[in-house]
């Protein structure tokens, strides 16, 4: 029973990273086509009380798979060494141009130019991972055996791809969403010009998938209800774009993230059992039942509600529109 408790609660905290840690990631790389300084200070405006606490659940999701789940730890980190340390670079390199913005000036384009390129590389990267992961590992006797390189491939890179353009879609909602004036109206046209490019990228790749993974495949004809999940998810996508150009403020983030819940769910559904496709499932990586039962008394009674409190109150206190003026720094 808690071999599943532990798999909800991984799916729970890397929804909510993808859905909070997406916007301000979009936000970064969107800042790279800003136009000007007082646009890009207003962006960052919007991002700067919630970004670091929004990477908190991406600490959270690996430490419940160390935990919860050891062998997918040991088969999955060796495999994706080079992708996950150039998004934790990319992580530092955003956090450190944020906080310098601030104070910089004959730097400042210096500063802003890193919060675009870490931005990039982290939301990149972490496409290329997941890209990696459904394609298959090389796995022997619960063992990565590959050469450290699969994610070169051509599906990596173009769900890497995706994934910058998901994110860069929730950053513009985000915008709308907290934005005012030419702020707001910036995030209406990226929206608006995104999500034709972001729903070509999904669709590719669901379909590639089809074609080249026959379990997958078999799975999907056999309970064709699924499909309204990556169905569901383009027309989120496209929602998002027209209520953008309608007017609405909060309905294209909240479109958006709907979106990018939704296809965590078509990647969810068109695995499991398996936690390693097709080699490893979720029974067979499970940690010892005590270890688990330890962990349940810590973490999944007390961290975890611990963190969605401290969330929930730190947006609360931020809500609102937000301006260059009254930004958190």
């Amino acid at each position: 029973m808690l071999d599943w408790f532990w798999l909800a609660e991984f799916a729970f905290t890397l929804a909510v990273y993808v859905v909070l840690d997406g916007f301000d990631l979009g936000v970064g790389i969107l800042s790279g086509i800003a136009g000007s300084a007082p646009a890009r200070e207003e962006m960052l405006a919007s991002i700067s009380p919630v970004w670091d606490g929004n990477g908190t659940w991406l600490v959270i999701a690996g430490t419940i798979l160390w935990g919860a789940f050891p062998p997918v730890y040991s088969i999955v980190l060796p495999a994706l060494y080079i992708p996950l340390a150039a998004m934790l670079f990319g992580l530092i390199m955003r956090g450190v141009s944020i906080e310098f913005s601030h104070k910089a000036k004959r730097s400042r384009w210096v500063w802003d130019g890193l919060l675009f390129v870490g931005s990039f590389v982290a939301a990149f990267m972490q496409g290329v991972a997941v890209g990696t992961y459904a394609q298959g590992l090389p796995v022997s006797a619960l063992r990565y055996v590959g050469n450290g390189f699969e994610w070169c491939g051509a599906f990596p890179l173009w769900c890497g791809m995706a994934v910058v353009l998901g994110y860069a879609v929730l950053g513009a909602g985000w915008l709308v969403l907290k934005g005012e004036g030419r702020l707001q109206q910036f995030g209406r046209t990226a929206v608006s010009r995104l999500v034709p490019f972001a729903m070509l990228f999904v669709a590719s790749i669901f379909v590639t998938t089809l074609v080249t993974h026959r379990e997958i495949e078999a799975r999907w004809l056999a309970h064709p209800v699924l499909f309204l999940l990556p169905l569901l998810s383009l027309l989120a996508f496209a929602g998002s774009s027209r209520v953008a150009r309608a007017g609405s403020a909060r309905h294209p983030y909240a479109l958006a993230a709907a979106a990018c819940v939704l296809l965590l769910l078509t990647l969810a559904v068109s695995l499991l059992p398996y936690v390693v496709p097709f080699d490893l499932t979720i029974f067979e990586a499970a940690a010892p039942a005590a270890t688990q039962k330890f962990m349940f008394w810590g973490a999944g009674l007390f961290v975890l509600p611990l963190i969605v409190a401290y969330t929930y109150i730190a947006y609360s206190v931020f809500r609102g529109k937000v301006s260059r003026e009254h930004g958190y720094h």
